[in-house]
């Protein structure tokens, strides 16, 4: 028995709903990511500055995402997973 004596049934189905209403939206952010968007993000995850030959570096870090097929995938996923495997700042991993 739950502490709030709710029918686990239901519970259950608000959970199968919640999930199909996220990929729903994961499906539909994937399809429309830009360029564009993907550098405000990395922007917006603390990456500034220029490159030697003075590229801004969420310019460099998109492209490269973008070369490797992955730009669906978003800037933010990836560079979350390498904080994770690296212990670096974004900043840094850029």
């Amino acid at each position: 028995m739950n502490k709030l004596n709710l029918d686990p049934n239901k519970i259950e189905h608000a959970r199968n709903l919640a999930k199909n209403i996220a990929l729903d939206v994961q499906e539909y952010v994937e399809e429309r990511s830009t360029v564009s968007t993907e550098r405000a993000i990395c922007r917006l995850l603390g990456i500034d500055g220029v490159d030697k030959n003075d590229v801004p570096l969420p310019n460099r870090v998109v492209e490269h995402i973008k070369e490797i097929g992955l730009l669906n995938e978003g800037a933010a996923y990836l560079i979350g997973n390498a904080l994770i495997e690296t212990g670096l700042t974004p900043q840094e991993i850029a």
